[in-house]
């Protein structure tokens, strides 16, 4: 979306979800909510905003905010004090902008009976908890989710694109395993339109890889699972930076030629999902998809339907640490709790909406955060899909980095890759030149938070 949308939850269809619900004390009870949209906004207006209010006459209202304005619009309010919302989505490398503004969810948890160990440990650490607020869970998650590689199946099988592979480049055609192999396959399959692809002739052209590369959050969400993959971590326990690597300047020069060689134009406009509709309609081989995408995907209307390798996303060759697939962030987001009246009575309905209504929540959003979305055999069975991409996406939640470390995180991580990566790409400055800045940078937060001398 590009400009805000305001809605009243309660104004949308109803559907059936599990009663019991004593009917509201307060006379006029209205929670306040700003969201990311999204699947789970929408499975929010369409179904379970209406039905808590049916059920207990609480009325929910939102805001779905533009990605690139929600955290510094919600931040304006929440350090204003003007009470604008009473939740708000949370991403984990934000938090240390909101640690002062929230509620410890801890007492409504233990007084309403919500169930912690539902969610995997490594969610709880992600989405749950910070070192901003210890001993305290600040968050719940709605859309926990890490990136992966998808690739199209009938491609890379065709005996033909095999066989002119093997000649032009050495080795076997294969979903490739590093990001060095990435730009090799992804080079071999871009195509102008009038020629072919496993026998048939191109209308468009056709990418070898994509991902969303518009400036700011879109191109460092895209460069930052490289620069995990190669074994850097920003800085060590004593905060001692480890970006003056050469790695970071050899992963920056090969993120800029898979953009300008393998890439469409237009994915510098894609902040987030955009891009995968070209994926869905056969002019990408390969791209980098977010599970927030597995529905435009796999989408019955177009031609990857059906036809999609899921993967990790590649491990970066010669990295630090001996990985061996990559090492996304775990990211998407979750919702939070600030600190107005309304506190409570905002938990009590997410708490419904989440817990007691779990499998619904999961059906209508495909959303995989609790126990439940990966071990219930009623969600497992929803999509024919899912037998290839659940166990690839549980693979990839192996090995995923997690954000919350310090509350400065945002600052010297978040947006040093939004300045490296912008930067870089656009030509404004040289690897070198940006990695020198991202140093000099994050050593200036460091003294000033007093970590360093």
């Amino acid at each position: 979306m590009t400009r805000t949308r305001l809605f009243t939850l309660a104004s949308a269809g109803l559907v059936a979800a599990s009663g019991g619900l004593a009917p509201a004390l307060a006379d006029d009870i209205t929670i306040r909510w700003a969201l990311h949209p999204g699947e789970e906004a929408d499975a929010v207006i369409e179904h379970f905003a209406p039905e808590y209010e049916r059920q207990t006459g609480v009325r929910i209202e939102g805001e779905i905010l533009p990605p690139d304005q929600l955290r510094d619009r919600m931040s304006i309010e929440a350090i204003g004090g003007t009470g604008r919302w009473d939740m708000g989505y949370h991403s984990p490398g934000w938090f240390g902008t909101f640690r002062d503004h929230v509620v410890d969810l801890t007492p409504y948890i233990e007084e309403h009976g919500f169930d912690l160990d539902a969610y995997p440990e490594l969610i709880r650490r992600s989405h749950m908890e910070s070192d901003a607020r210890p001993g305290e869970i600040i968050a719940l998650p709605t859309t926990p989710a890490a990136p992966m590689l998808i690739a199209r199946e009938d491609f890379f099988e065709h005996p033909e694109e095999q066989a002119a592979f093997e000649e032009a480049y050495g080795r076997a055609l294969e979903v490739p395993n590093t990001w060095q192999e990435l730009y090799e396959v992804a080079e071999f399959f871009t195509r102008e339109a009038g020629e072919t692809v496993a026998g048939e002739v191109l209308e468009h052209d056709l990418y070898g890889w994509a991902d969303a590369l518009g400036s700011g959050s879109g191109v460092a969400r895209s460069f930052i699972v490289m620069l995990y993959s190669t074994g850097l971590e920003g800085w060590n326990e004593e905060y001692q930076t480890d970006l003056d690597n050469p790695i970071l300047v050899e992963a920056a020069e090969l993120f800029v030629d898979l953009a300008n060689d393998v890439a469409p134009r237009a994915a510098r406009n894609w902040d987030f999902l955009e891009g995968l509709s070209y994926f869905r309609d056969g002019r990408l081989a390969m791209a980098t998809m977010w599970p927030q995408g597995l529905g435009t995907v796999e989408d019955p209307s177009g031609v990857a339907a059906g036809n999609v390798h899921y993967r990790p996303l590649p491990m970066y060759e010669g990295n630090l640490k001996g990985y061996e697939q990559g090492v996304p962030f775990l990211g998407g987001g979750g919702v939070f709790i600030l600190d107005t009246p309304n506190a409570e009575e905002a938990f009590k309905f997410l708490k419904w909406m989440l817990q007691d209504n779990e499998i619904e929540w999961g059906k209508l959003t495909q959303q995989f955060s609790r126990e439940a979305h990966f071990s219930s055999e009623e969600l497992r069975g929803l999509e024919d899909h899912y037998d290839a991409f659940l166990p690839a996406y549980e693979q990839v939640l192996e090995q995923v980095f997690v954000r919350q470390g310090i509350p400065e995180y945002g600052t010297v991580m978040w947006q040093g890759t939004v300045d490296f990566a912008t930067d870089v790409l656009s030509g404004d400055m040289t690897p070198e030149q940006a990695q020198d800045r991202w140093v000099r940078n994050m050593e200036r937060t460091f003294r000033r938070a007093g970590y360093l001398d």
